[in-house]
């Protein structure tokens, strides 16, 4: 065997290697398919189309926002847990990543298991709205004239599952209020026929729902944390009411596939995690209503399981039915 030989063949392989890391470097090398699974127009949505350019910029490859509504967000997750593990498509969902387990669904996925989680992105509270026809203006109100009513309150949310959904069924079980929920595959076809008049009321996230309350559309009950929201500022909190419950703050994340590989992760929180910090878009996510958090794989993972467990309890708790 000649030195030539075994000089060529060493020569060859750290270029294969060579080869190889600049390819595990170049990630992403084309597009990044990021799956919504709501409806266009809601917050979730409204969210992720607004961070997506930004973070295509520092990717250096186009987030292309892709919606893929039903079945309380299951359809566009299952799509994305069964999709190729190489961070090319993702998902941006909301908090029924946690919920449709904590009420007991049976899943095409496992929510620990079968997704990898990229970044908690935001948090916003939860608003109370009604018709302007319903004589109402806070919630105590809306206990008061539902019960005159002698029929169960028809009320929307976000969907099967949602924050608003789950939280709404919590309060009535307490208050002992009967009710109905009326199914839509988002918040924004749900709203759209509360500003109609066909549904009297609406519970889910500030945004975009804030909007139309400052629009005259909607008129605001109740704004559900601690603080009023700067986005309608008119609204009073339920602890300003005389209600003393739990904060709901409804999340929102971006996961994966699992399996991602350690590199591509870490690429994709690192760029995120940026370009949530990047003040422009900061304050432009503050004036909409939105809550930046920009935290580890590892912090959003133990957010999903806390808030399974947490809901679990209370979906028990509180007889918690699924439409």
């Amino acid at each position: 065997m000649s030195r030539t030989w075994v000089r060529a063949t060493v020569f060859a392989a750290l270029a294969a290697l060579g080869l190889a890391a600049a390819a595990q470097t170049a990630f992403p090398d084309r597009p990044i398919r990021l799956i919504v699974p709501v409806a266009a127009g809601g917050g979730v949505d409204t969210a992720f189309r607004t961070i997506a350019p930004v973070w295509g910029e520092l990717l250096g490859q186009q987030v292309i926002v892709e919606n893929k509504p039903g079945a309380g967000q299951v359809i566009g997750i299952d799509f994305v847990a069964k999709s190729r593990p190489d961070g090319y498509t993702l998902a941006g969902v909301g908090v029924p990543i946690a919920f449709n387990s904590a009420l007991g669904r049976k899943l095409p996925y496992d929510p620990l298991k079968d997704i990898t989680p990229v970044a908690e992105v935001v948090t916003q509270p939860l608003l109370l709205v009604s018709h302007p026809s319903v004589p109402a203006r806070t919630f105590r109100e809306l206990l008061d004239w539902s019960r005159q009513q002698g029929q169960p309150l028809l009320y929307t949310s976000g969907g099967p599952g949602s924050y608003g959904h789950l939280w709404f069924e919590m309060v009535a079980a307490q208050q002992n209020l009967p009710r109905q929920h009326v199914s839509y595959s988002g918040v924004a076809p749900a709203l759209k026929d509360v500003m109609g008049g066909q549904v009297p009321v609406l519970i889910d996230a500030v945004v975009p729902t804030g909007v139309q309350v400052k629009a005259g559309k909607v008129q605001g009950l109740a704004i559900v944390r601690s603080a009023r929201s700067s986005m309608v500022p008119e609204t009073p909190t339920l602890a300003e009411q005389g209600f003393q419950m739990p904060e709901a703050a409804p999340f929102y994340g971006v996961i994966g596939p699992a399996g991602l590989p350690p590199t591509v992760l870490a690429r994709l929180n690192e760029t995120l995690v940026r370009a949530l910090r990047q003040p422009a878009l900061q304050a432009k996510m503050s004036e909409m209503g939105f809550d930046i958090v920009a935290g580890s794989p590892e912090a959003y993972g133990r957010k999903i399981r806390q808030e399974i467990e947490l809901w679990s309890r209370i979906v028990k708790d509180n007889q918690i039915k699924t439409d």
